[in-house]
């Protein structure tokens, strides 16, 4: 439960939710997502209340990687990876899809496990195989004004050079506009890769402002 909360959260921000456990960071979370509707007050995103979007048009300009992620089909990587250009099969050539997939393996250190089933991944390779495909689902030729990247606790399993290679990606596409919002453990990771954060404490807002004040 969360209670009585406001946020605005402005294109371009890079967003760190921290606080105890059960404080109520996945809450929010979900709820921004949309995976929860709010009792009371509204989510909106670029203007628009959440629940007035599109499910498919609304996946083209946010993209969601949640705790879970289990999968217990024999997908091979770039099946999954590929799945986060659903929502632009209509609209975009198979063969750059594919090619946007295989640059995304290849940043998170991916290139040799391409064809291998998924299920027989690390839990450390199966986390950065999920990244591939959220970051997938928002890319961008151009910049990423106006895309949201919601990620719930995104180094889970990581080793450490693989938490430094994630953040330093996200940092460079936080420079081309995007937006991020994660929720994050490690206090030393909210400090160095967010301009903003949020505080919470016992489901409520403690502080929340830029980095540097908090």
């Amino acid at each position: 439960m969360i209670d009585d909360i406001s946020i605005e959260i402005n294109d371009g921000d890079m967003v760190s939710i921290i606080g105890p456990n059960g404080a109520g960071k996945s809450t929010i979370i979900k709820l921004i997502s949309g995976e929860l509707i709010p009792t009371n007050g509204n989510v909106y995103f670029m203007d628009k209340d959440n629940l007035q979007w599109d499910s498919f048009e609304l996946a083209q300009y946010r993209s969601i990687l949640s705790q879970s992620n289990n999968l217990t089909f024999p997908f091979s990587v770039l099946d999954i990876v590929k799945m986060g250009r659903y929502p632009f099969e209509l609209t975009e050539d198979k063969i750059f899809n594919e090619n946007i997939c295989k640059e995304l393996i290849d940043v998170f250190d991916l290139s040799d496990r391409i064809d291998q089933n998924y299920t027989t991944l690390s839990g450390g390779e199966k986390q950065r195989v999920q990244l591939a495909r959220v970051l997938a689902q928002i890319y961008s030729k151009k910049n990423y004004n106006n895309k949201l990247l919601i990620l719930d606790e995104p180094t889970s399993y990581l080793d450490i050079n693989h938490q430094y290679s994630l953040f330093k990606y996200l940092k460079k596409l936080n420079k081309e506009g995007l937006t991020i919002v994660m929720v994050l453990h490690d206090l030393n990771h909210a400090v160095l890769n967010s301009n903003k954060m949020i505080m919470l404490k016992d489901s409520k807002i403690i502080k929340y402002g830029d980095t540097s004040k908090i």
